[in-house]
């Protein structure tokens, strides 16, 4: 048998009296139909809206250019590269 103040024995009262304050804490519940929930969800909704916005007008800039550069060089192509350099 070990002595009582030998190193391998704990403090056994302290854990347990650790174990039972944990045990007897409230704490509050976690209400997903409270307004600070819904607030939350509504700003997740309204920011991923405006991201949606922003990447369309995005993907719109990016083929109007396209179709810019593709008119372009039709044009080109079609009266030459060389223009009348007198009217300049």
């Amino acid at each position: 048998m070990l002595p009582p103040r030998h190193p391998d024995y704990r403090d056994l009262a302290a854990d347990d009296a650790y174990r039972a304050w944990l045990i007897s804490r409230n704490p509050p519940p976690i209400v997903h139909h409270s307004g600070d929930m819904q607030w939350k969800r509504l700003r997740v909704l309204v920011r991923r809206a405006i991201k949606q916005t922003r990447r369309l007008f995005a993907a719109g800039r990016v083929a109007l250019l396209a179709e810019r550069v593709r008119l372009a060089r039709r044009d080109l192509a079609r009266h030459g590269g060389a223009r009348d350099r007198s009217a300049a």
